[in-house]
């Protein structure tokens, strides 16, 4: 008798035990590679998400606070640097260009994104990927906005409408900017 045919009349005899164990190592097989795979895509999009992105300063916090909030704009900041430190590390000679970066505003639950015209000329995604105007320009003044097609199209919002920022993320806020 050769050891095939004693293999298999083994799994006959144990044929419950088998399915079980043949279904549970086909399953491991399947999740470890559903995690590689994930992790993989994960890792391609989070390189894609910082493309041209060589350093991010901010103020004292977590390293990972500091990146979700200035690369994904997720959570809120302990707190914020003040402008002055931009314009320093700006003017700084091996420094090519920076774009400042401050959430804590909202417009009726969308978060607002403080920052100025850099943005737009520096700030790509998605492997190298500008960011385009269907209507509009770049803003020229402090009180000027630019936003999203997706929010404007939600809100009925035209070019030249006026909206009204809230502190924080409530749709509505009573509290007033003093740099305003």
């Amino acid at each position: 008798m050769s050891i095939f045919t004693l293999a298999l009349k083994s799994i006959q005899s144990r044929k419950t035990t088998f399915l079980l164990t043949f279904i549970s190592i086909a399953l491991s097989v399947m999740l470890l590679l559903s995690v590689q795979v994930i992790k993989k895509e994960a890792n391609s999009s989070f390189m894609q998400s910082v493309s041209g992105t060589d350093l991010i300063i901010g103020p004292k916090s977590s390293q990972i606070e500091l990146f979700l909030y200035s690369v994904f704009h997720i959570g809120t900041p302990n707190t914020l640097m003040e402008y002055k430190s931009y314009e320093k590390i700006q003017a700084t000679k091996n420094v090519k260009w920076a774009i400042p970066i401050s959430l804590g505003d909202s417009h009726k639950g969308y978060k607002v994104v403080s920052t100025n015209e850099n943005f737009f000329k520096h700030y790509s995604f998605a492997n190298s990927k500008k960011l385009e105007f269907t209507q509009g320009k770049v803003f020229e003044d402090m009180f000027h906005v630019v936003l999203g097609y997706e929010v404007a199209k939600k809100l009925n919002y035209k070019l030249g409408d006026n909206i009204v920022l809230s502190h924080g993320e409530a749709e509505v806020s009573f509290i007033q900017h003093d740099e305003l």
